[in-house]
């Protein structure tokens, strides 16, 4: 699953990344957590690219020697982060991993983020009865724990903007509104 799968040829200094890019680089269908260096008939290496892109990791110290295949399978999984997270998008997901583990992958929360997230789960085939789905509210605690499971859509919730503001007409220099604070008294207004 690359964009121009074949043969090609290595320079002494290729390694799995400029492998990839030579290929095209991995089509939208593809893993990027499980691809395979097959040396001599052999499984030599999984690579995970979530840690070269995400955290930096030494995917570049990977060299490709002649006859060597990459082989990129196709994703098992669509795990969609919206809301209040760095990087909204789709994620691919890993069996151990849990929901706060991509959430993590997406950046992490955003500063405005509260501490309710929303699951959009599939429920398994075996288990319908008159839905297809299962909608939670779970707590940013409790996430920590949970499996992710490929098709889940998770949103983290805003938290709710508050207006403390008050409004003020008549005859006053600026009548307008303005923003309210603890223990306002009227004759604080009307300086304002």
């Amino acid at each position: 699953d690359v964009n121009f799968p074949g043969v090609y040829p290595l320079h002494p200094f290729s390694n799995l990344i400029t492998g990839l890019i030579q290929a095209g680089g991995i089509d939208t269908l593809g893993t990027l957590r499980k691809i395979q260096l097959i040396r001599n008939n052999e499984v030599i290496r999984v690579v995970d690219l979530y840690e070269f892109f995400l955290l930096g990791g030494l995917v570049n110290e990977i060299q490709l020697r002649d006859k060597d295949v990459v082989l990129i399978k196709p994703r098992k999984s669509y795990v969609t982060i919206d809301s209040a997270v760095a990087r909204p998008g789709i994620y691919e997901s890993i069996e151990t991993e849990t929901i706060f583990d991509l959430i993590q992958h997406a950046g992490g929360r955003t500063y405005d983020s509260s501490e309710k997230i929303s699951l959009k789960r599939i429920i398994p085939k075996n288990l319908r009865k008159n839905s297809f789905y299962e909608y939670k509210y779970i707590d940013f605690e409790s996430v920590k724990n949970l499996k992710v499971l490929s098709g889940d859509h998770i949103s983290i919730l805003y938290i709710k903007e508050e207006l403390k503001q008050v409004r003020i007409i008549g005859q006053v220099k600026n009548p307008g509104i303005y923003n309210f604070f603890e223990g306002m008294m009227l004759s604080d207004l009307i300086q304002l």
